[in-house]
């Protein structure tokens, strides 16, 4: 039997806060995406790289800085922020912060207009 949905309770309250650190933990692996929670001390980060998918940073709590494409982005609670794969980019946190990284491993029909339109 195939399994129908999964349900992650509080998601977000699984990434402890560690002084000094950047704690992830993967909440949910799932068809076609991965969900991975951040948990930012101030002053931490993540250093410029490339994901080998489509990600979708989400701010939960708190704010993050992104820089993407040369450009700085404050990602703040309901924010979204799709990146392309081979992409490179870094966040950084000044406050406490949560973010959830959303890793898309299927392919859509993209790009999307914002918002959404009624083709129909």
């Amino acid at each position: 039997m195939t399994k129908a949905f999964t349900f992650v309770e509080n998601a977000a309250g699984m990434a402890e806060f560690v002084s000094g650190q950047v704690k992830p933990v993967t909440v949910l692996k799932a068809t076609g995406a991965n969900v991975v929670m951040f948990a930012f001390e101030p002053g931490t980060g993540l250093p410029d790289h490339e994901a080998q998918y489509p990600v979708i940073l989400q701010a939960l709590e708190g704010s993050v800085t992104v820089q993407v494409a040369g450009r700085s982005i404050a990602l703040v609670p309901g924010d979204l922020l799709h990146i392309e794969p081979a992409v490179p980019h870094s966040v950084a946190a000044a406050e406490r912060a949560k973010l959830q990284l959303t890793v898309l491993m299927i392919d859509s029909p993209g790009p999307s207009h914002i918002p959404l339109e009624d083709n129909g």
